[in-house]
């Protein structure tokens, strides 16, 4: 891999194509310094910033980011929680409408830059705030330019067309090509304050979207590709980026979620990720880390594809030839999944099986019973009830 310089201007950085991120519509920026520059772009001079408050004053560019925005009127939007609820994003695309906002500025991470997705969406379209929020309506007009700049290495928000909103305790994904941001900064003096168990969650999420992106039934080509560059970076960098938090480090997992957000742009997620939602919800576990619990289990039970059981249109040994590409870059064969993320979960101080997360036993049953269908018919292979219910006992057990 080629190693990425310090991202000080965008003249004086790399190409994106010489770090593996494809061309596309998005434009990429290496500094926070270039914003300016981004607003000018897309005609902007009253933008409404979506702010991760805490995660930008800890990186100490607080004040140099008011410098850079003291030419334009800007409003600022920071009233929303980790799993920002519908109320809260409604409040956004009511505060961009009533501010005449002409552009969305998010920096902050995945939860921040979802909500200012989905508020740039609806922010000509007042009246259908709350609809919108839901996921239950989407404007014919317009959305706002987005320029998003990521403060974690997890979800890769800043690459997709998808938010997460929670109406109540239940998550719903809002969908529209629309919300693509068309301009990235990715900076890592963004990520060096990140605290290291933020750092080791967001990292699992990276990990878990790029492998399940490979196997994925949605995958292309393309997105392998993506997900692939974006493993080579992640396995090697996410323990020293939590141990030590060491600039080169954060730099390639800030890379490596990015490239794993396209991937997943196009491919979508599977069964990790349909099973980590009921983790997150009952149990508390972050939802990273409760992806890659059975992220390992996942890669194993979908190499085991053979005829009837296999929902990929490309066949069994397509799967299986995939997941053999996902395990490789663990440096293990598939059936070593399990234990090659077990070992990385214990390297970066995370409970490495369900019962050492704190799981219930007699929670799995129902668990199994109650996992999202759409992202389960994302996975290649098939789950009966009790094949799933069995692999959540092998996830529990660490077998």
């Amino acid at each position: 891999m080629t190693p990425i310089a310090n991202p000080i201007r965008v003249a004086e950085a790399p190409a994106p194509s010489a770090i593996g991120i494809p061309s596309g519509s998005q434009r990429i920026a290496w500094s926070i310094r270039d914003l300016p520059e981004l607003l000018l772009s897309v005609g902007s001079v009253r933008p409404l910033l979506v702010i991760d408050t805490g995660a930008v004053q800890a990186s100490g560019l607080r004040p140099e980011l008011d410098e850079l925005l003291s030419p334009a009127e800007v409003r600022l939007f920071d009233a929303f929680t980790p799993n920002p609820r519908c109320e809260e994003v409604a409040e956004a695309i009511l505060a961009a409408a009533d501010h005449d906002a002409d552009a969305v500025v998010a920096i902050g991470g995945g939860s921040c830059l979802d909500v200012a997705k989905v508020a740039a969406m609806g922010a000509r379209a007042p009246e259908h705030a709350h609809a919108i929020a839901r996921g239950e309506a989407k404007p014919p007009q317009d959305t706002l330019p987005i320029i998003a700049a990521p403060t974690t290495a997890g979800t890769g928000s800043e690459a997709t067309h998808f938010a997460a909103v929670y109406i109540g305790e239940r998550k719903v994904s809002i969908g529209d090509p629309r919300m693509r941001p068309g301009s990235v900064i990715l900076d890592v003096a963004l990520h060096l304050s990140m605290p290291a168990m933020l750092a080791a969650q967001t990292g699992c999420d990276a990990l878990g979207q790029a492998l399940e992106s490979i196997w994925a039934v949605g995958s292309t080509p393309a997105s392998i590709q993506s997900a692939t560059a974006a493993a080579e970076r992640i396995v090697p960098s996410l323990a020293p980026s939590v141990t030590t938090g060491e600039i080169d480090a954060r730099r390639e997992m800030m890379v490596g979620a990015h490239l794993a957000g396209r991937a997943i742009d196009i491919s979508k997620t599977t069964a990790a990720h349909a099973l980590s939602y009921q983790l997150t919800q009952r149990f508390g576990i972050a939802h990273g880390h409760a992806v890659a619990l059975t992220l390992g289990h996942i890669g194993a039970w979908n190499a085991g594809a053979f005829g009837d059981d296999c929902i990929d249109p490309r066949g069994p040994a397509d799967v299986r030839d995939r997941v053999s590409l996902a395990a490789s870059l663990l440096g293990v064969s598939p059936e070593g999944m399990p234990g090659a993320v077990r070992a990385l979960l214990s390297k970066i101080g995370l409970p490495t099986t369900l019962k050492e997360a704190g799981v219930d036993a007699g929670a799995i049953a129902d668990m199994a019973s109650r996992v999202d269908p759409v992202r389960l018919s994302n996975n290649p292979r098939r789950f009966t009830g009790e094949e799933l219910e069995a692999l959540l006992h092998r996830a529990y057990n660490g077998d």
